[in-house]
């Protein structure tokens, strides 16, 4: 199984709009940080973790075209927006549909934002002959994408609900602030987890820092920690030396394989 980290900033990414860096240095690339997504690969199956504003530029850079699904963890816009290009992405998919998994309030808020794409009294002019098809998913019921099996689990994001997702021993949980109990059941016995750490010091009611999210991986003990989700005040270099050993920085562009 092979996992690419599309994007590992927080919703704005690094720099801000602007050219604000932040405490980050502008003169390490991995400082450039891009909307949050990854790419699964496994068992000849392709499948997209969340599909935000910055994928036609991952898409481009990972070539991305045909995948076995797309799995979004909320329906936030850093997480969705990305569904636009959706008519141009179906270019490819003449033989197959495109699977789309979201529990029901994710799909009904992606709805709501791309009601013309999700409308069927009118004719988006998607380029080939597969379509988009949604199906829907609960945590702690797991499915299959062609042939990968996934396991969604709970994640609280402030006052909403979010979904990380477990494949074999890697799990990944971006966008929260609290972990159920029933959720750190399936985080047990982990190669690899790639884990939010939004910012150095806590100052959102719906995102992890650095001390709370050490402590769940010291709880969790993968073997290895990749923390995710980060904003312009996570510098790469500074942040990772004050990481304990087996917990490192992702960075755009990242693979880790299991």
């Amino acid at each position: 199984m092979k996992i690419t980290v599309l994007g590992c900033g927080s919703a704005y990414g690094v720099p801000v709009i602007g050219g604000d860096w932040g405490a980050c240095n502008p003169e390490n690339p991995k400082n450039r940080r891009l909307c949050p997504s990854i790419l699964i690969e496994d068992n000849n199956a392709r499948l997209l973790v969340d599909m935000g504003p910055d994928f036609r530029q991952q898409a481009e850079q990972h070539n991305i075209r045909l995948l076995d699904g797309v799995f979004y963890t909320h329906g936030h816009a850093d997480h969705i927006t990305g569904n636009f290009h959706l008519p141009m992405l179906m270019r490819y998919y003449t033989d197959r549909n495109l699977p789309l998994y979201a529990t029901r309030r994710t799909r009904q808020e992606i709805e709501k934002l791309w009601w013309f794409q999700n409308d069927p009294a009118i004719n988006v002019e998607y380029s080939g002959s597969g379509r988009p098809l949604w199906h829907e998913i609960r945590p702690f019921y797991g499915f299959n994408v062609g042939g990968m099996d996934v396991m969604p689990f709970s994640l609280m994001h402030g006052r909403m609900e979010c979904t990380g997702l477990r494949v074999g021993d890697f799990a990944y949980a971006t966008d929260v602030n609290e972990i159920p109990e029933e959720s750190f059941d399936h985080l047990q016995n982990l190669a690899v987890w790639i884990v939010e750490c939004n910012c150095e010091f806590n100052k959102d009611k719906s995102h992890s820092y650095l001390e709370q999210t050490l402590a769940w991986i010291a709880r969790v003990k993968p073997q290895r920690a990749i923390l995710t989700h980060m904003d312009h005040t996570m510098d790469y270099d500074s942040i990772s030396a004050k990481l304990p050993d087996g917990v490192e920085l992702a960075y755009d562009g990242i693979e880790i394989v299991l």
